[in-house]
């Protein structure tokens, strides 16, 4: 066996070895994407922060994660049969698919970026907006629902601070000060005194949710950033393996 067939040999081998790697990074993605959708406290964290007149961007942010993760499964397939039949075309297939994928993250990445810096600076106002128009107590929404559920899960009220209730939709039908999900509860998970909680008397969390909201979508969007970053090196090694066979093999054919 001459050294060609070494190179090539091991090229082979290692493109396969990665494609089993990068299969599992797709199932990483994919998951990832399923887990945005079908959390039910992820879900209400996006009502709340979502920013009117820009769509459902974040849940489409995870359902082109999903695409991407089951795309990823299909190339893979085309660089393992690239490699075992020694197939240029194949492999060339696979290497602009790879190009393609690795421009796909990185345009996501930078779309998240921008968007979590212009979300952070809109949602104090988006906060107070929903509290005063939304938050019904006649005609409750999912955004209503949702605002409880971060109110009670984070320990916080309103926007920027409890006052956010004031002169509201609910406040004016209720003619209460702060809703139930905005009292304090003791270890056993119960509240005190309602009645004086929400008439403004009793014990109520004070500190607003915009703070709290903000910490969870920057851990929560720095794990989508690092398991992009993660499969973006991985796919610089996938590209440069299948770059080396593919140079092998047209070395061969012309010998």
């Amino acid at each position: 066996m001459g050294c060609g067939d070494c190179l090539a040999g091991c090229a082979r081998v290692l493109l396969i070895v990665f494609n089993f790697i990068f299969w599992l990074s797709g199932a990483a993605i994919l998951g990832i994407g399923i887990w945005f959708l079908v959390d039910p406290n992820i879900s209400s964290y996006l009502d709340v922060i979502q920013v009117k007149g820009e769509g459902e961007l974040l849940k489409y942010a995870a359902y082109i994660f999903i695409a991407f993760g089951a795309f990823v499964f299909a190339v893979g397939f085309c660089g393992c049969c690239g490699a075992i039949r020694n197939s240029q075309c194949l492999l060339g297939f696979y290497i602009f698919f790879l190009v393609v994928v690795f421009a796909g993250e990185l345009a996501a990445g930078i779309l998240v970026a921008l968007y979590r810096g212009d979300l952070e600076t809109k949602l104090e106002a988006e906060l107070k907006r929903k509290i005063k128009e939304e938050y019904d107590y006649a005609n409750r929404s999912s955004v209503g629902d949702a605002i409880d559920k971060v109110q009670m899960e984070l320990k916080c009220c309103g926007g920027s601070n409890s006052s956010d209730y004031n002169k509201s939709n609910w406040s004016t039908a209720t003619k209460l000060v702060y809703p139930e999900s905005c009292c304090t509860k003791d270890a056993n998970n119960n509240i005190a005194d309602l009645s004086q909680c929400q008439a403004g008397t009793g014990s109520y969390n004070k500190r607003g949710c915009k703070d709290k909201l903000i910490e969870w979508m920057k851990q929560h969007s720095t794990i989508i950033i690092g398991v992009g970053c993660g499969i973006a090196g991985i796919q610089i090694i996938g590209l440069v393996f299948a770059i080396a066979l593919c140079r092998q093999i047209r070395s061969e054919e012309k010998c």
